[in-house]
Formats: structure tokens, C-alpha cells, sequence
């Protein structure tokens, strides 16, 4: 755990030590956060120009084997978070307009 006192830690930091939940866990990279940029990659929000370029961040969760995508940080652990939520629960995954996510595993395989 962080040398913070837990009032002091980021509430991102936060959002990602309590849902990873590892314990015992071997050293290995559990969570990976990527920004990605493309051409239309994102643009979420209605303002923007379709035709442009984007940025956005993809959080790849090794040990859950789960990847989701938002054009903001706290958007992307948000959603990374529901869904493995919602992995654990053993609910079905779509895809969504706004933000698309997809369980890397298929149901029933490894």
C-alpha cells in the first residue's frame, strides 16, 4: 500500500486498489493503462468534429482478462470497473455507442 494516508491517495488510485483486490498475488502487471490516439477514435461528445483526430485511454486488466476504452481516464477505470463487476456477476457484456468493452475471454473457454 501507498506511504499516504488513504485520505490522501488519488481516488483513481483508489478505484483501482480496491477493484483489482490481488491479496496474495504473484509480482506481475495486472492493469495496464494505455492513451491511444486515432483518427475518430473517440469523439463522444457532441460537440466534436467527427472528422478529427482523438485521444482517449484503454485499460487492459490482465488478470481478469478484460479491456474497455474512454476518451477520459476516470471514465475509462469507471467503466473497467463496472465491468468487472459485471464479469464477476457473470452477466452477459455488449457493446455500447458511447463506450465499447468486451470481456477478452469467451464464455466457458480458459
Amino acid at each position: 500500500m501507498s506511504n499516504k494516508t488513504y485520505s490522501k491517495i488519488n481516488s483513481l488510485d483508489k478505484l483501482i486498489r480496491q477493484t483489482l483486490s490481488l491479496g496474495m498475488s504473484p509480482n506481475n502487471t495486472y492493469l495496464q493503462i494505455e492513451f491511444v490516439w486515432g483518427f475518430e477514435l473517440f469523439n463522444t461528445r457532441p460537440y466534436h468534429n467527427y472528422e478529427t483526430w482523438s485521444g482517449g485511454y484503454r485499460v487492459t486488466d490482465k488478470h481478469n482478462d478484460i479491456r474497455v476504452q474512454a476518451e477520459d481516464l476516470d471514465d475509462a477505470l469507471q467503466l473497467w470497473a463496472e465491468t468487472l463487476k459485471k464479469v464477476r456477476a457473470g452477466e452477459e457484456l455488449h457493446f455500447t455507442k458511447r463506450h465499447a468493452y468486451k470481456h477478452l475471454k469467451e464464455k466457458g473457454t480458459g
